[in-house]
């Protein structure tokens, strides 16, 4: 992507308040929506092997379920996305341990990949990637076809300015225009998703 959107730390304390309330099932939908696929990317990403991924995908949002209530919202005593790092990090930590002494399968456990990144990085980085995702979404819907193209392929893709032009038929002060218009969308729409956070909403 050809922009950056900067060290995104925070969450809608909107969306946290909401479900807080177990019976709210569309909070509870936007939220599995948006986290699952994320920490399955993370476990994923440590090595563990998709059912293992999945038991951790259903721990952490189980624990999620079971101690948000008591959830406060305060950047100044830690935040949401700090405390799911953790939680999913140590997950799969312990995870990884018991393979690797698990002499049934201690070749295989030799054999997964090294986290490289850190695990904080590549939380932090799957963590940008699928907010943005979600947000993109969001935008999608509300841009006509032609207009989301020449964005997708211009920004997210970095295909050259002539040749997005040439293939939808635009002229480069469009293609710019259009630029402009969708990544400050996009910045407002992460802030709405995320809260506004000096640090990466610039």
């Amino acid at each position: 992507m050809s922009d950056s959107y900067g060290n995104v730390d925070q969450t809608d304390p909107g969306l946290l308040r909401r479900i807080k309330d177990r019976g709210n099932k569309a909070a509870w939908s936007e939220f599995d929506v948006l986290y699952r696929p994320m920490l399955l990317r993370f476990a994923r990403s440590r090595g563990l092997p998709s059912e293992d991924a999945e038991d951790i995908v259903q721990h952490c949002m189980a624990s999620v379920c079971a101690h948000i209530e008591q959830f406060s919202y305060d950047p100044t005593r830690g935040r949401f996305k700090s405390w799911l790092r953790t939680m999913v990090n140590n997950r799969c930590r312990d995870l990884l341990r018991i393979h690797r002494h698990c002499t049934v399968i201690l070749t295989e456990a030799d054999q997964l990949p090294a986290a490289d990144p850190s695990p904080d990085e590549a939380f932090d980085k799957i963590w940008l990637d699928e907010h943005v995702n979600h947000c993109l979404r969001i935008i999608r819907q509300e841009v006509d076809e032609a207009t989301f193209a020449a964005f997708e392929r211009y920004v997210l893709r970095d295909q050259p300015v002539e040749q997005v032009c040439r293939e939808l038929a635009l002229m480069p002060d469009q293609l710019y225009k259009i630029k402009w218009r969708l990544t400050k969308r996009l910045r407002e729409a992460l802030r709405e998703l995320l809260g506004d956070d000096s640090d990466w909403a610039t």
